[in-house]
């Protein structure tokens, strides 16, 4: 084992994590997202346990990213608002899990 070895910081670059992804209810919302085609406003904020205001300002982001769209429909005569993750964003949580296991796993020696 050389010098460098056991020092961990060079086996995994944690800046090379999504930042976007930092956030646990931005996080928990584009796995919510990822695991259905579409997702209401109302849904999301409820199973995450967020305020109304919270939440929308961290889907912003994420849209804001290209991560996830939205579509607004009324059903019967009341507003709702619609969203999905796009492939952008499932892409970008694809990589962000894969990069966490790699920290993960260089951390408990498992990636040695």
């Amino acid at each position: 084992m050389s010098k460098n070895d056991s020092n961990p910081a060079h086996l995994f670059n944690y800046e090379a994590l999504d930042e976007l992804f930092a956030s646990r209810i931005r996080l928990a919302a584009m796995a919510l997202l990822a695991g259905c085609d579409e997702a209401e406003f109302t849904y999301l904020r409820d199973t995450i346990g967020t305020s109304d205001g919270n939440l929308a300002s961290h889907l912003r982001k994420l849209e804001e990213a290209g991560y996830v769209e939205f579509r607004k429909h009324f059903k019967g005569r009341k507003p709702s608002t619609l969203y999905r993750i796009t492939d952008q964003g499932r892409d970008a949580l694809l990589v962000y899990s894969r990069r966490l296991a790699e920290l993960l796993s260089s951390i408990s020696g498992g990636g040695t």
